[in-house]
């Protein structure tokens, strides 16, 4: 029923030089002719002339609008075309405008985008807005209306993958998600981020359309071992700043708390404690909470609560006292204070069937706290409306949302799983609030994954893997071709996620593999020639070989630092199998000394991979450096060792 041990498991400046980076790399657009743009809008269609930002002042005209991010976004973006930005409250009747704000903030945004498309942004969901471009009486505009702050800040997103050299198409956008949450949580075990890793997540996710953040990680003992402990001197400074970062960017940074190791439910004091821990995040700037009771011991650890909470064998006794701490915190805290409704992951937060604990929980909790599930199982491979739905009812709840633990590799901290997200029903969003990954102790590596999400959980009926896997690729490889190739083989060798069915093994390379021993039976004992097979996995390799000089080279250069391990070891197993191809060569000519000599070549490279150059944390939070084995396409190039060896002992 219960799984310890388990995972459930700068500023404007910065937000606008990042979201830039890839401006020109981005892949061509769909079939339709239309601007590729991620995550797909709800609804866009073209307007016929476009709008050029080159060669004179630009306009932003903003009202009362005041969002710094989104003004320097737009800086950024008038800039990098050709133009020059001025901000203005009010239009000047001359040159380019770019009209930005929500009603309450620029009428005029308002007019404009009804004149433009028919519909102003009022009446969207949270987070939606309305982009358009074209003439607006005599005047080259472009307008960015959303729903709220939150909206006109995606609208200068989109924008920013409008722009094809000096013009911004002439387009119609009216753009809202389908999820309310959307984001991620840090609540693996190990490693933890860095602090300028999280900084840079929340551009990210600003750049990505996705506005949650929760704060849990595991190696943080302020949150969990030590809770009640107030932050002070660098840590609250850090904080404090991490507070601030994701408010730029338009991200809910959610500070959550994990007090279930030692928590008396009943008490008046670890009651206080809670919220005086949730005053002093408040007054830095948070305005939403979450309580972690994932992965903690089931058992009562103060007499009040065995005294008020009777165990009668059927879990209720759990259900009931985690619902009434829980309760005070949504009733006597966040509605005095007007904050977002509580959040929490409950004791028991995987599968849809009904049990005992699963019940009381839902039906004593107040129906405003939002409650976290992560699938049929801790990992889940596959999640369809009829599982979610299901779960729905036996957690009695209107306020489900996943704790979905892909891509993270706690439990495999030797492999990166760079594969795309897959396997989520296009439907979810009927029944779910929304979705927040757990990604790797690599917060970098973790990205595209997470561009993944952002783009499922935007728009889930219009997601597409592959589509959404190759622009994020882009984006981080920027646009320089050799960089991207070696990327994309890199990407291939890491594809081994453990909790599908089939694994998939190195893709591309297994094919090539696969061709080259085809070819080599094929000609007998002729050396296979560079039409036979033998050329398409010479060039893999190759490529691979260029991997530890070519990823640094990447536009998101934190890429190539959090794999640089695996990146060493895929070039060190490439070399061994070049070697190895030239010993079968040589077998192939009957040269024995030679292949010896080749085979021994290729066993030192083998011996390197072995090495053990990853970092990682034990439970206690020590610091354990160079203690892992990174492994990268496994299944392919162990398979193609024991082949070879096969060989070479049989001459």
């Amino acid at each position: 029923m219960f799984y310890p041990g388990c995972t459930p498991c700068l500023r404007a400046l910065l937000v606008a030089l990042l979201a830039l980076r890839s401006v020109n790399a981005a892949p061509t657009g769909p079939d339709n002719g239309l601007p590729a743009v991620s995550p797909t809008p709800q609804q866009i269609s073209s307007s016929g002339k476009g709008v050029s930002l080159a060669g004179g002042a630009v306009t932003i005209v903003t009202g009362n609008a005041t969002d710094s991010a989104t003004i320097d976004t737009i800086k950024a973006i008038v800039s990098a075309a050709g133009g020059n930005a001025v901000v203005s409250p009010e239009p000047t009747g001359h040159g380019t405008q770019i009209v930005i704000g929500t009603e309450s903030e620029n009428n005029l945004a308002t007019t404009i985008a009804k004149a433009l498309t028919g519909n102003s942004a009022d009446g969207l969901d949270a987070d939606g807005y309305v982009l358009a471009s074209g003439d607006y009486r005599g005047q080259p505009s472009i307008v960015l209306n959303g729903v709220d702050k939150r909206g006109t800040f995606y609208a200068a997103q989109t924008l920013r993958q409008l722009g094809s050299g000096h013009n911004v198409p002439g387009v119609k956008i009216r753009d809202w998600p389908l999820m309310s949450i959307r984001g991620s949580i840090e609540g693996f075990y190990g490693e933890p981020w860095s602090h300028q890793a999280r900084l840079d997540q929340f551009v990210f996710y600003g750049k990505h359309k996705m506005n949650t953040y929760i704060y849990t990680p595991k190696d943080d003992p302020l949150l969990r071992a030590n809770w009640r402990t107030l932050y002070t001197g660098d840590a609250l400074t850090q904080l404090q700043e991490l507070i601030d970062t994701a408010n730029t960017n338009h991200v809910d940074f959610t500070f959550a708390l994990s007090p279930g190791l030692d928590l008396c439910y009943s008490s008046d004091t670890d009651f206080n404690s809670t919220i005086t821990k949730f005053n002093q995040a408040r007054k830095l700037g948070v305005q939403s909470f979450y309580i972690a009771f994932d992965d903690i011991p089931t058992q009562f650890h103060c007499d009040s609560d065995k005294q008020k909470w009777i165990d009668t064998g059927n879990w209720h006794w759990l259900a009931d006292a985690q619902a009434y701490y829980l309760n005070r915190i949504q009733t006597e805290y966040v509605i005095p204070n007007g904050l977002k409704d509580l959040e929490t992951v409950p004791t028991n937060y995987a599968g849809s069937k009904p049990d005992p604990y699963k019940e009381e929980f839902g039906t004593t909790l107040n129906k405003n706290i939002s409650i976290q599930w992560t699938g049929e199982g801790v990992f889940s491979d596959q999640i369809n409306d009829t599982s979610v739905q299901q779960a729905d009812s036996t957690y009695v709840t209107d306020k489900l949302f996943l704790w979905d633990n892909f891509p993270v590799n706690d439990g495999n901290r030797n492999r990166l799983f760079l594969n795309p997200l897959t396997g989520r029903s296009p439907d979810l969003y009927k029944y779910l609030l929304g979705f927040t990954s757990n990604p790797m102790e690599q917060a970098y590596a973790s990205m595209p994954a997470l561009a993944n999400y952002g783009d499922y959980m935007w728009n889930g009926p219009k997601y597409n893997a592959d589509t959404s896997m190759a622009a994020i690729l882009w984006e981080l490889s920027g646009s320089d071709k050799t960089v991207h190739e070696a990327l994309l083989a890199f990407v291939d060798i890491n594809q081994n996620w453990p909790y599908r069915t089939p694994e998939a093994h190195s893709p591309e390379l297994s094919k090539d593999i696969a061709a080259f021993w085809a070819a080599r039976q094929a000609s007998s004992k002729t050396k296979p020639g560079p039409g036979d097979g033998k050329s398409a996995l010479d060039n893999r390799l190759a490529l691979l070989t260029t991997l530890p000089n070519a990823l640094p080279r990447m536009a998101m250069k934190g890429f190539a630092d959090d794999v640089a391990p695996w990146a060493t070891v895929a070039m060190q197993w490439a070399k061994a199998c070049q070697h190895l191809i030239t010993m079968l060569g040589a077998i192939d000519d009957g040269d024995k000394t030679k292949a010896d000599s080749e085979f021994n070549l290729a066993q030192e490279w083998v011996n390197k991979t072995k090495a053990k150059t990853v970092n990682d944390r034990n439970d206690a939070g020590q610091e354990l450096p160079n203690s892992i084995t990174p492994i990268t396409g496994d299944g392919s190039f162990d398979a193609f060792l024991a082949n070879a060896t096969a060989i070479h002992e049989g001459q």
